[in-house]
């Protein structure tokens, strides 16, 4: 079951951002749109970097890179399993090629103390990654990297709070948060859902304050009474060209084996569960 978030009319509960953790109901009472004292505003930011679903999650992914001009990419597919233990959040993602052999697999963690992200290409034993070389793409003629799944800069220590504002029709919380490392983007301006803490927009900065990159929640869809991440978009706003991330299965209320988050586990492909449903 899909929701267009253009059209969404049921109360949807769902973070990307936070690895498709579910948020609880935020209340701040008032104005939705009236400005956050800094009590209000910390604890937002909070309760939403500590949101959790009831279980772990595995989802089939298909990613299509759409330019500006001319024709679609045929689309790649891939898997990320998505989960949460004492080191914070973690999600192991598998890229395909043509012939369903893994081309890239990655593990991260994200959390207050540890934010690290290990690739493998080839099947080859992971190396850990810079954040320079985990922006680079998941696949040749796509956009979108592992920067874009993993968002480390929702844990970024140096983050404010900006205003609230509307964005499609709701109220969102906007934060910036600046990069710790002199890379790109070099700060980040992304959107809390002031109902239900769901990270909805993401907005990259240079070192000019130019937008040179832009995430964008497309939709949710709900599986086993859970709303999740249906689909996002990423675009580069120099060449408006941009990668479609569509969720086409998902399993959910699962419980993995800390091992599958191992950078060593990675030369090898997961176990798949076997509940996964067509959304």
């Amino acid at each position: 079951m899909r929701n267009s978030l253009l059209s969404l009319s049921v109360r949807w509960v769902a973070c990307f951002a936070s690895i498709f953790a579910l948020a609880q109901s935020r209340d701040f009472g008032g104005d939705d749109f009236a400005r956050l004292s800094p009590a209000q505003a910390d604890k937002a930011l909070m309760d939403f970097r500590d949101s959790r679903l009831a279980g772990d999650i595995c989802l089939r992914i298909e990613i299509t890179h759409k330019p500006r001009l001319g024709e679609s990419s045929v689309p790649i597919k891939g898997i990320l399993w998505a989960g949460f233990t004492e080191a914070g959040q973690q999600m192991r993602g598998e890229i395909f090629d043509a012939q369903g052999k893994p081309r890239l697999c990655f593990a991260s963690t994200k959390g207050a103390k540890n934010n690290s992200v290990w690739i493998s290409r080839g099947s080859q034993p992971a190396t850990p990654s810079s954040e320079a070389q985990f922006a680079q793409p998941l696949a040749e003629g796509l956009l979108l990297s592992p920067f874009d799944l993993h968002l480390p800069f929702t844990h970024w220590g140096n983050t404010r709070y900006l205003a609230t504002e509307r964005s499609r029709g709701r109220p969102v919380h906007l934060y910036e948060a600046l990069n710790p490392q002199s890379l790109e983007p070099n700060k980040v301006i992304f959107a809390l859902d002031r109902t239900y803490g769901a990270l909805v927009q993401a907005v990259c900065k240079n070192a000019k304050d130019e937008t040179i990159r832009s995430l964008q929640v497309e939709e949710f869809s709900k599986v086993d009474e859970q709303w999740i991440l249906g689909g996002c978009s990423v675009r580069d706003e120099a060449t408006r060209d941009a990668d479609i991330l569509r969720v086409t299965e998902a399993a959910v209320g699962l419980k993995f084996p800390s091992e599958i988050f191992q950078p060593e586990s990675l030369t090898k492909p997961a176990a798949l569960p076997l509940n996964f449903k067509k959304l």
